[in-house]
């Protein structure tokens, strides 16, 4: 990983690690209504350095090169998957939903050099990432939990097989259906990872086979 991008991520890990209040502020919001979105413009909720490491290994040992995201934020796990593909000479498409985010993420990525081959794409996932291209060889979901199952559905036929898939947050009740779903399916292999921050799922796409 260059210094360009270090220096960033160093900063916005920093940022990231003072922003309990913040978080606890959008949470509260959902006392007497359900979260929105919204509720958490202005918190990272960010991946941890050891996920975005494993995430920069994976990518490099099994030389992914057509990566996806769903999920931004203010381009933290975004940064560590450009980290990996600048190794494999691939390509990250993101998604964002909130302006506001993708905005800031935008200077980040400018900010380390990795602008170029990141497509950040605002506004909802199931229509942003509806036009990827075929054979997505690494996928993570790192945004609204509810959205993990339908996502990971409409992406599948333009898997590769071997594709990686890690999700974060699994830990949370909304993810079950989708956990129900991958670690039962005949077509993946899946497993939780053992990493500093909890809900790590890690699961690879076997390819089509007789259900």
């Amino acid at each position: 990983m260059d210094t360009r991008m270090q220096s960033t991520l160093a900063r916005l890990h920093q940022a990231a690690n003072r922003e309990i209040l913040t978080i606890a502020k959008g949470l509260a919001k959902g006392i007497f209504r359900p979260l929105q979105p919204e509720d958490m413009k202005d918190a990272y909720i960010a991946m941890s350095r050891e996920q975005g490491e494993v995430m920069v290994r994976l990518i490099q040992e099994n030389h992914c090169t057509n990566i996806v995201e769903f999920g931004t934020s203010f381009g933290i796990s975004t940064l560590y998957l450009a980290a990996g593909a600048k190794e494999t000479g691939g390509k990250v498409i993101t998604t964002e939903l909130l302006p506001e985010k993708c905005a800031v993420a935008q200077k980040n990525f400018e900010e380390a050099g990795a602008a170029d081959i990141i497509d950040l794409r605002e506004g909802d996932a199931m229509q942003t990432l509806r036009d990827c291209p075929a054979d997505i060889d690494f996928l993570v979901l790192d945004g609204w939990n509810d959205l993990y199952l339908p996502l990971l559905k409409m992406l599948e036929p333009k898997f590769k097989k071997g594709c990686i898939v890690i999700t974060d947050n699994t830990n949370f009740p909304s993810a079950k259906p989708f956990l129900n779903y991958i670690r039962n399916h005949p077509n993946y292999t899946s497993e939780q990872l053992p990493t500093d921050k909890g809900g790590t799922e890690k699961s690879v796409w076997l390819g089509n086979r007789t259900l």
